[in-house]
């Protein structure tokens, strides 16, 4: 039966070559269209859900009040994490990170600008950027150590082991290579093509350790079931304990609200951001879907007088009730498979375009359930 249900659907979508087209090309347009739509959505909802410790992970930010107006601030003093680590028990581990910097690397005759940040080596305690080679554990732990990715060791050193080899920064010091990392993936909110030891920053920097001065970025990663309300009832005047004339309240911002639900509105978030984007793109592409859907349903209705004395004629000569519901069936699912073939083929086409439209990588994976 399925055989017959088959052949026939194949000789009516040959037979019907103009209605078979319009059917295919209308529904196979929405299918890409939709799937560029929710590849992109996709993305952004699983930036930085690449780190193992992701619901843990909290930047330290500010707020400080000035004239009745609250304003919320990354930068905070040098002094806290360390003192967080040490005072509160609910955190396990804490790390200072710089602002980033372009260091112009060089090897022989091969130079380049990077970009990177200097951390406390407590930083790979926290994120989670898996490691080629080198210990996490000692990697920064001397003041010119630097730890590269695959990226910037394939461009210095192309196949060749690069751990133990040294690079000149800025044409006047040395620096070790002691460790090296997978490249960040193209979602992370922290890009970078080396780490060095945060002893540069606060040797470059006199003023890190004071408490009435924020120059830095703070991370932490909370315990286990912990709850981050607690610890911010406790960082409320954390800093204040220690210099009363400052002004500063940090608070706790969770690493899945970085990308997604950044906006702050005098001192609280307002769960907008991005997400709002995400949101609205992802009901375009279902009422892209649904157009796809009733385009057919309307070609498929108008053609259905057509049909009815090929459907007397079926009857006529024995067909029943269920070899017929088989027939129209057939025709849909071989309609609808053929247009999510041509679908895929249109995504594969149009993808590198598209990410260059939205400066992103992405990528048709047929080993992702969501994707297929």
């Amino acid at each position: 039966l399925l055989k017959i249900i088959s052949i026939n659907s194949k000789f009516i979508l040959l037979k019907n070559k103009t209605f078979s087209l319009l059917n295919i090309a209308g529904l196979s347009v929405g299918v890409a269209c939709a799937a560029l739509i929710l590849l992109w959505a996709e993305d952004e909802i699983t930036f930085n859900a690449f780190h193992e410790k992701g619901d843990r992970i909290f930047q330290v930010i500010e707020n400080q009040t000035y004239e009745g107006k609250t304003y919320t601030f990354s930068a905070t003093p040098g002094l806290l994490a360390g003192a967080m680590k040490a005072e509160i028990p609910e955190i396990a581990q804490s790390a200072r990170m710089s602002w980033g910097d372009s260091y112009a690397f060089s090897l022989g005759d091969k130079s380049t600008f990077e970009e990177g940040y200097q951390v406390d080596s407590s930083f790979f305690d926290i994120f989670t950027f898996p490691w080629v080679a080198g210990d996490p554990k000692t990697a920064l732990r001397e003041t010119n150590s630097l730890v590269i990715t695959e990226r910037m060791a394939e461009k210095f050193f192309g196949v060749e082991p690069p751990l133990g080899k040294t690079l000149k920064v800025n044409n006047k010091d040395e620096f070790k290579i002691t460790g090296v990392v997978k490249n960040p993936p193209p979602n992370s909110s922290l890009e970078f093509d080396w780490l060095a030891s945060f002893r540069i920053f606060e040797k470059e920097n006199t003023w890190w350790n004071d408490w009435n001065t924020n120059g830095m970025q703070t991370f932490v990663v909370l315990n286990a079931a912990t709850d981050s309300a607690a610890v911010n009832g406790k960082l409320k005047d954390f800093i204040q304990k220690k210099e009363p004339d400052a002004s500063a309240k940090p608070w706790l911002l969770s690493l899945a609200d970085w990308h997604l639900r950044s906006e702050i509105k005098e001192g609280k978030q307002t769960g907008k951001g991005r997400i709002e984007y995400v949101r609205l793109f992802s009901i375009i592409a279902g009422f892209i879907l649904l157009i796809a859907c009733f385009n057919y349903m309307n070609l498929s209705t108008a053609r259905s007088e057509n049909r009815s004395r090929e459907v007397g004629v079926r009857k006529v000569v024995g067909a029943g009730r269920r070899s017929l519901v088989g027939q129209f069936l057939g025709e849909a699912l071989l309609t609808s498979l053929l247009a999510t073939l041509l679908a895929v083929a249109i995504l594969q086409i149009v993808l590198p375009g598209f990410n260059a439209l939205v400066d992103k990588q992405l990528a048709l994976n047929f080993a992702n359930p969501r994707h297929l």
